[in-house]
């Protein structure tokens, strides 16, 4: 057991981070050596090999038919549509490969991957009249919609779970008629919220439970008939809030501005969570022994880990999960996988196995690319059991003895994850774009590739500042409309510069009395970013003052970890002083 924590300088960032003894028995359980990247800079590495929300319509090399797809038609790998890439009409064994001993295993890897076919998006179960979705499964009648599982009449946004008519949310779970909702779990007509859970018919909420006909309230429990967190009769609620105009985008835009000073007022838990023990980070539920992790659901034991449900004993570990264990420096890896380190984009039951991409149903694999229902494989060659417990010792020597050095200097000996070098998207076009933004000369200058915008073939035909500000003015020529979206491509937030409704998005605002937007998709996925933390933790102390809180006189004691930086307004107070104030 290691007692003692260690200093190291990122080799990436150039940055101080610290290994903790817990960190240390973790890598002795699974036998790897420690990181040479600091925590921010690993989870933004593996998070650059995952493109989610940018779309292409292109042939699959395999079928031939046109299809949605991520790579667009310019790229030079071998793409499938997801069918294809699913089916047995191809084997990635036929492009096995001897390990040359001569040359650094991470280049004779990148040879292999670029040869292998690619799946060009991720569609499992039953999906009706969803094209334009991406890492989905069991959808009906949704747009635009991406890592989401089970939902109808969804439109615009990321991971919808359970949920129905739906429009522009992020991260919402058994939801209906949801609209620009964030981190909210089991509400029904909520709109304009972040952090609710239980809600219905309410507007403007911020970390809520259980409420009913409510707006603009912060940190209520089991309530009904507030505004601004005043109680009202049933009558008066209704006549008080038949005063909000929520269907005239300026009366709405004064009213966002007006509650976003309100709740500066109002006090803020240090992190979300629900029903967990002994945890840090963020939005973190059913959890035990989680430290430093952000959107985690019944997980035990882990650490540095973003996006996974259902995993133990994990760390380094971005995306999925399901029944999966001892997972490290990974990347959408899931249901049912255990033992698999430094791979990416492989599930349903990979066992024991190392640096692959695209396997699934496999075990004891080791550099791998695209293969099923194998075992005992090194660059997709067959191997004995024998033969390959033998070469992976010495291949993981040679690592060590003649590491792989890629374009900005960045040593890769084992135990690291892939070289960024690896990654086949630009890198505006991944999930690490959306919580570590960069300029295209950023991003360039740290070795990241940068995918400039396609030429546009459209002209909008009407200026966000033409539209009508309220709904019932707006008739069914929009449908007609190209829209010029109110960014016009000047920001950094990958503005598609202009955008149409779709028929049943006009319903949906009609039905629930709301404006138009005037962003495109992607500027209003960013805008919901924004209002979210970010996945970085400051150690701060309660800001509580308050007697008798948590047994203390005066201020509290308590220190936390937090995403509310030092510089930020808000009132943060410990978990502790927090559930005693609110609940």
């Amino acid at each position: 057991m290691f007692e003692n924590s260690e200093n190291k300088i990122c080799q990436n960032c150039k940055k101080d981070f610290t290994i903790e003894p817990e960190d240390f028995n973790f890598y002795a359980k699974i036998k790897v050596h420690p990181p040479t990247f600091c925590p921010t800079c690993r989870i933004e590495r593996r998070m650059v090999f995952r493109n989610e929300r940018y779309l292409y319509k292109r042939k699959c090399d395999l079928c031939n038919e046109e299809k949605i797809l991520v790579y667009p038609k310019d790229s030079p790998f071998k793409v499938y549509c997801f069918n294809c890439f699913s089916s047995d009409k191809w084997d990635g064994s036929t492009w096995q490969r001897n390990f040359d001993f001569s040359k650094p295993f991470f280049e004779q890897y990148i040879d292999l991957y670029k040869d292998l076919p690619r799946s060009g998006n991720i569609k499992q179960g039953f999906n009706i009249n969803s094209e334009y979705t991406n890492r989905v499964t069991d959808l009906k009648n949704c747009y635009l919609i991406f890592a989401s599982v089970n939902n109808e009449n969804c439109y615009y946004g990321v991971s919808y779970w359970d949920s129905r008519d739906s429009i522009d949310c992020y991260n919402i779970r058994k939801c209906e008629r949801c609209y620009e909702c964030i981190d909210c779990y089991s509400c029904n007509g909520l709109k304009y919220s972040k952090e609710c859970n239980s809600c219905i018919n309410s507007f403007f909420l911020q970390n809520c439970r259980n409420c009913q006909e409510c707006f603009g309230c912060i940190n209520l429990r089991n309530k009904s008939y507030c505004i601004f967190n005043q109680q009202y009769s049933r009558e008066d609620y209704f006549l008080k809030i038949s005063e909000f105009k929520f269907s005239n985008n300026i009366e709405l835009n004064e009213i966002q501005e007006k509650i976003s000073k309100e709740s500066l007022k109002y006090i803020v838990p240090s992190f979300v969570e629900y029903h967990s023990t002994n945890v840090s980070g963020n939005w973190i539920e059913n959890s035990k022994n989680v430290q430093s992790s952000f959107n985690c659901d019944n997980v035990e034991d882990g650490k540095y880990l973003f996006g996974i449900t259902e995993a133990k004993d994990v760390m380094d570990y971005t995306y999925w999960g399901k029944s999966s264990e001892l997972i490290y420096e990974a990347n959408s890896i899931g249901r049912q996988c255990s033992s698999v380190f430094f791979s990416s984009e492989s599930w349903d039951g990979l066992m024991n196995s190392e640096y692959c991409i695209n396997c699934f149903s496999s075990s004891n694999l080791f550099g791998c690319v695209g293969l099923r229902n194998k075992s005992y494989c090194i660059l997709n060659k067959q191997y004995s059991k024998e033969e390959y417990k033998l070469q992976i010792s010495k291949i993981k020597e040679q690592m060590q003895i003649t590491p792989f050095i890629d374009s900005k200097g960045r040593i890769y000996k084992y135990g690291e994850f892939f070289p960024i070098d690896l990654s086949p998207f630009g890198y505006n076009e991944t999930i690490a774009q959306e919580y570590f933004p960069k300029t295209k000369e950023q991003a360039l200058a740290e070795g990241y590739k940068w995918k400039e915008p396609d030429k546009k073939n459209y002209v909008a035909t009407i200026y966000s500042n033409e539209l009508p500000v309220n709904i019932k003015l707006v008739n069914d020529n929009i449908l007609n409309e190209i829209i010029e979206c109110a960014h016009k491509g000047e920001c950094n937030q990958q503005c598609t510069t202009a955008f149409k409704i779709i028929p049943n998005e006009l319903q949906f605002y009609r039905a629930n009395n709301l404006p138009l937007p005037n962003l495109c998709p992607n500027c209003r996925h960013y805008e919901r970013l924004l209002k979210r933390q970010p996945i970085k933790l400051w150690h701060r102390a309660c800001m509580c003052t308050q007697d008798n809180h948590n047994n203390h006189q005066g201020k509290c004691s308590n220190e936390f970890e937090t995403s509310y930086a030092p510089d930020r307004q808000e009132i943060v107070y410990c978990q502790k002083c927090y559930q005693q104030e609110v609940n």
